[in-house]
C-alpha cells in the first residue's frame, strides 16, 4: 500500500474517480466542478458512515 492511512487512500481514490467521472459525464466546466465535488463528498461521507456503521457491530 502506498499510504499508511486507509482514510488517506480512500480520499485520494475518491478524488481521482470523481475527477474522471466529471470529465466524462459533463460538458461545461461549471457543471463538471459541481458534479465532481458532489460526487467526491458523497463517496467520502458515505464511506465514513459505512465504516462507522461496521464499527458498531465489530466490537
Amino acid at each position: 500500500m502506498i499510504f499508511q492511512s486507509h482514510l488517506l487512500s480512500m480520499t485520494v481514490y475518491a478524488f481521482f474517480v470523481s475527477v474522471v467521472l466529471s470529465l466524462i459525464r459533463r460538458e461545461d466546466p461549471k457543471s463538471r466542478l459541481k458534479y465532481g465535488l458532489s460526487l467526491f463528498l458523497i463517496m467520502v461521507v458515505g464511506a465514513l458512515a459505512f465504516g462507522w456503521f461496521m464499527y458498531l457491530f465489530a466490537r
